[in-house]
């Protein structure tokens, strides 16, 4: 029996209802090897003070309540219990840890952990429990937490300085938001329409498979790192912006490298519909957004490009185009939850048998989040920032910070192939890359089977 309408997304035992978007994430995205493991690395200029860091994530998560869970299965579904317990903060250390969990090995039952070494700190979480937008604004609360008590004179300075909208330095940001759209708001927002169709799946071209053990947890990270000034300055020249000169510089990378033939490469990039849809709603929202590549569109001058890929972009970034895809992702879901319980559809899913990819319409994942504030408060406390995404597949993603703009090449082979034609690409756009090769970062797990049942 559930409570009022207002609180229709909590049982009477206190348990909270999971998403729609979460049979996708839970379904079809954990497990070994298929855990989606987000991440961003932050190198400070000084040692870290962990009993500081402790301190600041245990006071940031009081901010942000929808993190404040453990993952619990209930009558098939994954829900949501309230969790009390300190933030994890572990050894960066290869060790791998399953979310959700308790003891040595488990996270203290979070979607996330922080992971350390003496200056570098890491923060892991599962994309089912939050987007990019989400995972960012945690971080820095919890990063302005740690900077009021490393800096005790320039608190005050905190929440003025800080420029972007959104991150939760007090109870009172949490927004007003009724159930549906705090914890389910592509059932709030979705509109019964179809979504802007550009791929011809038929004509996709789709990337050779890597080989690799399918029990292997672990991704190999390669970080091209190029001045953020010079990529700005080539957006003005081609009067474009960042994300097509990406795409085409992405497009570019796997035209030179494989043989594509008559096929269509499909960059994809990620969406934060939050621009278009007003909410303060930190359940993932993000969609894709496939942009078509032909061997004639790679013809044309660099321009000319951008223009059309932009051109593409425009088209699906709409208030509109993100409610009717909402509606097609929902449908997705009712699909996966027409396969039983969340447990028996992860095992149909990440089988033998099951997804190969993360989406039918593209040839690559680009994400670019953007660039993360840069303010007094990194300023002084950090060196740099790099991404970090373990995903199931090959994907690029780029973060900017001060003149640092990083393009991640994710695999979980070691096959160079797509690392080098993507830096060649980058030459032939004027940029001089340097490499940095991370080696292989082990992934933190979502396994089902290990969470806890709730009757």
């Amino acid at each position: 029996m559930e409570k009022s309408e207002f609180n229709s997304y909590f049982y009477e035992n206190g348990l909270r209802k999971g998403a729609k978007y979460d049979s996708i994430f839970f379904g079809a995205y954990a497990g070994t090897g298929s855990t989606f493991d987000i991440r961003v690395r932050f190198e400070f200029k000084k040692k870290l003070n962990l009993h500081k860091l402790q301190e600041a994530a245990d006071e940031a998560i009081k901010f942000y309540q929808e993190f404040a869970v453990r993952p619990v299965i209930h009558k098939g579904r994954v829900c949501y219990e309230k969790n009390n317990s300190p933030v994890k903060i572990a050894a960066d250390d290869g060790k791998s840890y399953y979310f959700g969990t308790d003891g040595e090995n488990g996270t203290n039952g979070y979607l996330f952990i922080f992971l350390c070494g003496e200056r570098e700190l890491t923060f892991s979480l599962f994309h089912g429990l939050t987007d990019a937008h989400g995972m960012i604004l945690f971080v820095i609360s919890v990063i302005c937490e740690y900077f009021n008590r490393t800096f005790p004179p320039l608190k005050g300075l905190s929440s003025k300085l800080l420029t972007r909208m959104g991150i939760r330095l007090g109870g009172d940001l949490q927004g007003l938001m009724d159930d549906v759209e705090r914890y389910d708001p592509l059932k709030k927002f979705a509109e019964d329409n179809k979504p802007v169709e550009l791929i011809n799946t038929d004509k996709l071209f789709i990337l050779p498979p890597e080989e690799y053990s399918k029990e292997d947890i672990s991704c190999r990270l390669i970080n091209l790192e190029i001045s953020n000034k010079s990529f700005y300055e080539k957006t003005k020249e081609l009067g474009t912006s960042f994300a097509p000169l990406l795409c085409a510089i992405a497009a570019n990378a796997i035209n030179s490298a494989y043989n594509i033939g008559d096929k269509v490469i499909s960059v994809i990039t990620t969406v934060n519909p939050r621009k278009f849809i007003k909410t303060d709603s930190l359940a993932n929202m993000a969609y894709n957004c496939p942009l078509p590549v032909t061997k004639d569109d790679l013809s044309l001058p660099p321009e000319k490009l951008c223009a059309k890929i932009r051109a593409d972009m425009k088209m699906q970034t709409t208030e509109k185009n993100a409610r009717a895809t909402f509606n097609s992702i929902l449908s997705q879901c009712a699909q996966i939850d027409k396969m039983g319980d969340i447990v028996s559809a992860n095992e149909i899913l990440t089988g033998e048998n099951g997804v190969k990819t993360l989406t039918t319409n593209g040839t690559v994942f680009l994400t670019y989040p953007g660039r993360i504030t840069n303010n007094i408060i990194s300023r002084m406390l950090l060196r740099g920032i790099s991404p970090e995404m373990l995903a199931v597949e090959r994907a690029i993603v780029a973060y900017a910070h001060g003149d640092s703009f990083i393009i991640q090449i994710t695999q979980k082979s070691d096959d160079m192939t797509l690392v080098n034609a993507l830096r060649r690409s980058l030459e032939n756009y004027g940029f001089k890359p340097k490499t940095r090769d991370l080696g292989r970062i082990t992934q933190n797990i979502m396994e089902l089977k290990r969470l806890k049942t709730v009757l």
